[in-house]
């Protein structure tokens, strides 16, 4: 029995067949996963915005106006947290860039949120009064 073991440990204590010169074969380069709608609103957002300082990203949401794909969300820079809409992966919208009232009135339409992306004020109701 320990005569035909022998081959087989020494099969397997072979190296595997060297290339030519004693260079490893490199691997083949991987392709990068494509950008995501998301990912790349953000990208452009950060186009948009000035700089100085960390921007955070926060709230992304997706949807479609005829087809075309739309990100709302929300970024802080600064302590501040702004709104943004990003149309096609082409066209950024921020909100300090834009006329007072415009982002309130663009969110409503494209994102399906109501103004301002602030919890409206606790109204009383008969169940929550004392």
């Amino acid at each position: 029995m320990r005569l035909l073991a022998a081959p087989l440990l020494l099969a397997a204590c072979q190296q595997a067949e060297v290339p030519a010169g004693n260079q490893v074969a490199a691997a083949p380069p991987q392709k990068a996963a494509p950008e995501g709608d998301v990912a790349a609103a953000e990208r452009l957002v950060r186009t948009r915005i000035a700089a100085g300082g960390e921007v955070r990203f926060v709230d992304a949401s997706r949807s479609a106006s005829d087809q075309v794909p739309i990100v709302c969300g929300q970024y802080e820079q600064g302590g501040r947290r702004q709104r943004y809409i990003v149309v096609n992966r082409e066209e950024a919208f921020v909100e300090p860039q834009m006329q007072p009232g415009q982002m309130d009135r663009a969110v409503a339409e494209f994102c399906g949120q109501g103004n301002d992306n602030r919890l409206p004020p606790a109204t009383p109701t008969a169940e929550n009064v004392q």
